[in-house]
């Protein structure tokens, strides 16, 4: 298991456009990825999951990844987060 934490830059926060590129590349690898703020924990798979956790612009998170792939996961949704979530490379 694996844990990274980010400040959340993305003048929007994490609302639905930007999560929804989260649950994508999430959702393509096997580990469990979790996002906690505070002390409460999303599923990084599940928009209802993420967006319940109220994530804002300069809001503290700590990413999870836990499996056989969470050195990827963890690689890729980091540059998705400090590109602030926009698709380029």
């Amino acid at each position: 298991m694996i844990e990274k934490e980010f400040i959340i830059e993305n003048e929007a926060g994490l609302h639905a456009r930007p999560a929804a590129r989260l649950i994508k590349l999430a959702g393509s690898f096997l580990s469990d990825i979790s996002i906690i703020r505070d002390n409460k924990t999303g599923n990084a798979k599940s928009l209802l999951s993420v967006l319940a956790l109220g994530i804002y612009k300069g809001t503290k998170i700590t990413v999870r990844a836990d499996g056989p792939d969470e050195i990827t996961a963890m690689y890729k949704i980091s540059k998705l987060i400090e590109n602030n979530f926009s698709e380029e490379d």
